[in-house]
């Protein structure tokens, strides 16, 4: 396992290495390879997402807030607040690299499955994630439906199940 990590590394190393070589001065109004995301793709097309957003959920007061994008990254966390006390938490990540864009949530810490990004960019102010070989959500859709207004759809769009949870939170 570690020695084909090793080598994924390695060619993805030389695919960026290569990419970049590519683009020297001789070669600036030539496209960019169809495998190298640009600048709007994935995280970057994402900063309608910034800022901190609340509304009540699961019998408490859920609030997440998110980072700019920054280098192909936008790190957020939220949390759930229950009686005075914080009855939940996550880190997320959310990531653009040569393979894509990754959505990796850490609940209560712990990192769990992550999801790609349906597409390769989010349309609008819409980012779909997936997963369809994890359990519930296999997908976790993002869309600011309004300035102030960001609704955080978990569903099980994959494995046929009904169940959803819908986060219709504001901007504070």
């Amino acid at each position: 396992m570690r020695s084909a990590l090793s080598s994924a590394a390695i060619a993805g190393g030389l695919v960026i290495v290569i990419g970049c070589v590519g683009f020297g001065v001789a070669s600036h109004n030539q496209p960019p390879p169809s495998d190298v995301r640009s600048e709007t793709d994935g995280v970057d097309s994402m900063g309608w997402l910034t800022g901190t957003w609340s509304g009540p959920m699961w019998g408490g007061q859920f609030t997440a807030y998110y980072s700019p994008p920054s280098e192909g990254k936008i790190i957020g966390y939220s949390t759930l607040e229950q009686d005075g006390e914080i009855g939940f938490y996550e880190f997320e990540v959310f990531e653009t690299s040569v393979a894509g864009t990754r959505f990796s949530p850490f609940p209560g810490g712990r990192r769990a499955d992550g999801f790609m990004l349906a597409g390769g960019r989010a349309v609008g102010d819409r980012a779909v994630f997936e997963n369809p070989d994890k359990d519930f959500p296999t997908r976790v859709t993002y869309e600011r439906v309004e300035p102030d207004r960001l609704v955080i759809t978990l569903d099980d769009a994959h494995a046929g199940s009904d169940r959803r949870d819908v986060f219709d939170l504001r901007r504070r």
